[in-house]
């Protein structure tokens, strides 16, 4: 916890002294795991995580506690009258009582429950660490799909901005040759359509851009006042491990743990259940003191009964006899000894208890099965999902190639006279939507392959 409030720190005093000033010139361009870090540090969800953590960390501490002694004092007073008329012995008394305390216990046996107790709060803690990882990493997956996207979105708007140049140039083209009478008006006519679909285009990935970095600013929670743009990845061209590589980190996965840890609790919690059974044994004591004022006036012998309470010693009376004054008594007194529990019945309290511990216990293990299986699952299709992607992103880099070798000699052909311009409007289509195609299959790739690497790597950085 102490590292990641120092992570926290660290990330901020990084933001204040090196983004804010490259943000006034206007050239600071954030990286994906810049952006990571930041979202983390700054992300609400992973704040009340963090929170969870503390007050588990909190909860194993008064765990431990639990063994210390306990001390109490107390103090209580009372004044009264006494009567008795029947028989011989009459008499009037006036009492009057002080009394000051401590008393302390110490358990000695409790039947294991508080060793129990201390190990479930200890694997309860070290659960909510790996649910911190686990926000961690989901965080990091939602940023890094988002900082792709946004990248997409502006590899979107280069595409479309090469598309105006390109139908620039072919109208400029279609207006040369018309002027010389090599070809009709309504080449001119329909060139300048295309300029004007084109513009839209262009206009609208702008548009796509915005929102992007929109989402993405929001999502690390960034302050308007700061600059943020985002740069290209290097990372584009790397291939994947093998399936079995990613898998072999299973069981370190944060939430797999988190789901182990939950069964070293449950099996703790189904042993503090079953001390109900055991009896317990305390070391107890205490030390005091009191004041007692009683005057009488009997003629014959008679008896006068005093009660001091005690807390968890119970109570210690005491008998004067009221044939002599008593005038401003002190009394010391100190007790020390063994307090012995049983239990006999309790109305089954243990036993409902112990079957709820044991259902309880039942619940983390198929929580741990489905943890594993879940996983296992998330990885296999995320590493699929990048192969393929992998795959098909050479392909569209090959056919994009082929298109833009296709539309040259379309060019050409115009140029001669051997095509129309419907035609070569066609080939330049096809070539710009292999190169769409192309760049959607690349960051759909970066996508998949770092969430891949969020998912089985996480837990081991």
């Amino acid at each position: 916890m102490n590292s990641r409030l120092i992570q926290s720190i660290c990330t901020t005093v990084w933001l204040a002294l090196t983004l804010l000033p490259a943000a006034a010139n206007g050239q600071r361009r954030w990286s994906l795991d810049e952006c990571m870090d930041y979202a983390i540090a700054h992300n609400n969800e992973m704040a009340h995580r963090l929170n969870e953590q503390k007050r588990r960390e909190v909860n194993a501490q008064a765990l431990k506690d639990a063994r210390l002694p306990r001390f109490s004092g107390d103090i209580s007073g009372y004044a009264g009258t006494l009567h008795h008329s029947g028989g011989r012995n009459k008499f009037d008394a006036t009492e009057s009582l002080l009394s000051m305390g401590f008393t302390g216990a110490v358990p000695l046996y409790t039947g294991g429950r508080l060793s129990s107790q201390i190990k479930a709060g200890r694997y309860s803690l070290l659960a909510a660490a790996e649910d911190v990882r686990t926000a961690e990493k989901n965080i990091r997956a939602q940023v890094a799909a988002a900082y792709l996207q946004a990248l997409y979105d502006k590899g979107e708007a280069v595409i479309a901005q090469q598309r105006l140049e390109v139908s620039q140039l072919l109208l400029e083209r279609a207006r040369s040759l018309y002027g010389r009478g090599k070809r009709p008006e309504s080449d001119t006519v329909e060139a300048a359509a295309i300029v004007s679909r084109d513009e839209a285009l262009l206009t609208a990935a702008e548009g796509d851009i915005e929102l992007a970095m929109l989402d993405l600013r929001l999502m690390l929670n960034l302050p308007d006042s700061v600059h943020f743009d985002i740069g290209e990845p290097t990372d584009t061209t790397s291939t994947l491990f093998p399936l079995p590589s990613y898998l072999s980190l299973l069981p370190s996965h944060s939430a797999v743990q988190s789901a182990g840890y939950s069964i070293l609790q449950a099996e703790q919690g189904l042993k503090v259940a079953r001390s109900g059974y055991f009896p317990t044994l305390a070391l107890v004591g205490g030390f005091g003191t009191f004041w007692a004022n009683i005057d009488t006036d009997a003629s014959l012998s008679g008896q006068t009964a005093l009660t001091v309470p005690w807390g968890q010693l119970g109570t210690i009376s005491y008998n004067f006899s009221s044939e002599t004054a008593w005038k401003r008594k002190n009394f010391l007194h100190g007790i020390v000894g063994l307090k012995l529990s049983i239990p006999i019945f309790d109305a089954f309290d243990t036993k409902a208890r112990i079957r709820t511990a044991k259902v309880n216990l039942e619940d983390a293990r198929l929580a741990y099965d489905d943890a594993r299986q879940r996983i296992t699952k998330d990885i296999s299709q995320a590493w699929q999902g990048a192969a393929t992607a992998h795959k098909r992103y050479e392909a569209e880099v090959k056919a994009e190639e082929s298109s833009a070798l296709a539309y040259r000699y379309a060019l050409k052909r115009y140029d001669a006279g051997m095509a129309t311009l419907y035609d070569l409007s066609q080939v330049r289509q096809q070539w710009f939507t292999a190169s769409e195609n192309a760049l959607r299959m690349k960051y759909e790739y970066l996508i998949r392959k770092r969430i891949l690497e969020i998912q089985a790597f996480l837990s081991c950085r």
